[in-house]
């Protein structure tokens, strides 16, 4: 007769795969906020790279290559930790799933904190 298992691990895992992905969400809101949304079109304006996109223009290659490179990584971790290590352990994969949400958690957080300063 199988045990049946506690509801923390999936909650825990989760929220702790979450301090990871601050860095690509984080990176991801700084180029919605400056560089895809940030300026007003660049139809009409002269070319030149300071007047299009300012001083962030070296900053958001940086910011492009953290959400593609730290997003990838941090989509494996959850898929490992999420998928593959449950069905290995033949653990059901429904708990898991349903947390995994819980990823966002401490970057909302952190959004939440430093805007309240």
């Amino acid at each position: 007769m199988k045990r049946p298992q506690p509801a923390w691990p999936p909650v825990l895992v989760n929220l702790l795969i979450g301090i990871p992905a601050m860095v690509p969400l984080h990176s991801l809101w700084w180029l919605t906020q400056r560089s895809w949304f940030g300026h007003e079109s660049v139809v009409g304006r002269s070319s030149t790279i300071i007047e299009v996109c300012g001083a962030d223009c070296d900053r958001v290659g940086v910011a492009t290559l953290t959400v593609t490179v730290v997003g990838m990584l941090v989509l494996l971790l959850v898929i490992v930790a999420d998928v593959l290590v449950p069905l290995h352990r033949d653990r059901p994969l429904a708990p898991w799933l349903t947390t995994m949400s819980l990823v966002l958690v401490p970057y909302v957080l952190f959004q939440a904190v430093s805007s309240a300063l």
